[in-house]
């Protein structure tokens, strides 16, 4: 299944859930999907590269998801949020147990985005009786977890060619955007 496919998916299971139940609906969705993965891996019916897409495909529709209702519990727009993937889920390189690595980066003020990032922080990996999605790694931002949550476009830049080490520069090369506003992360 494709990215959009999951998330349309992914968005229906949110709007059929009640509003105690939605996080872990959305989990339930999530093992259904990581079955049908599975069984095709087990039967090798799938090649190690379209697991590991499909995999990724999962987490990226997952993400816009929950991005969508982050949007709705704080009532904060995504529109100039982006998220992008970095490390494996940036490679499209998931594994069954892999955590995703997470960047934000927001056009203008990053403090007016801050609660739509902590609240999708939430979602994605806030335990509930039925689990947690993914876990989330923020480390991958300017200054690492010193640094704040949400930064600008411009001051993402700046940080790259002034301050990353190399490994950092390195990491930025599987770096994608998956959800929000995808034009600004291109």
């Amino acid at each position: 299944k494709s990215a959009e496919q999951i998330h349309a998916e992914a968005a229906t299971v949110i709007e059929t859930a009640t509003q105690e139940n939605v996080l872990n609906a959305l989990r339930q969705y999530q093992r259904s999907e990581i079955l049908r993965i599975g069984v095709s891996d087990l039967l090798t019916l799938s090649d190690l590269r379209t697991v590991t897409q499909q995999l990724s495909n999962l987490a990226d529709g997952l993400v816009r998801a929950c991005l969508d209702l982050a949007s709705r519990q704080s009532g904060i727009s995504a529109h100039e949020f982006v998220v992008i993937a970095m490390g494996k889920h940036g490679a499209e390189e998931l594994n069954y147990s892999s955590d995703i690595d997470l960047l934000f980066v927001a056009a203008h003020d990053p403090i007016d985005k801050l609660k739509l990032g902590e609240r999708l922080i939430d979602n994605l990996g806030g335990v509930t009786p039925e689990g947690f999605l993914y876990r989330v790694d923020m480390r991958l931002r300017p200054w690492g977890r010193d640094g704040f949550l949400v930064t600008t476009h411009e001051g993402y830049l700046q940080y790259i060619q002034q301050h990353a080490r190399l490994w950092e520069k390195q990491a930025s090369l599987k770096a994608r955007p998956v959800a929000g506003d995808i034009s600004l992360g291109e």
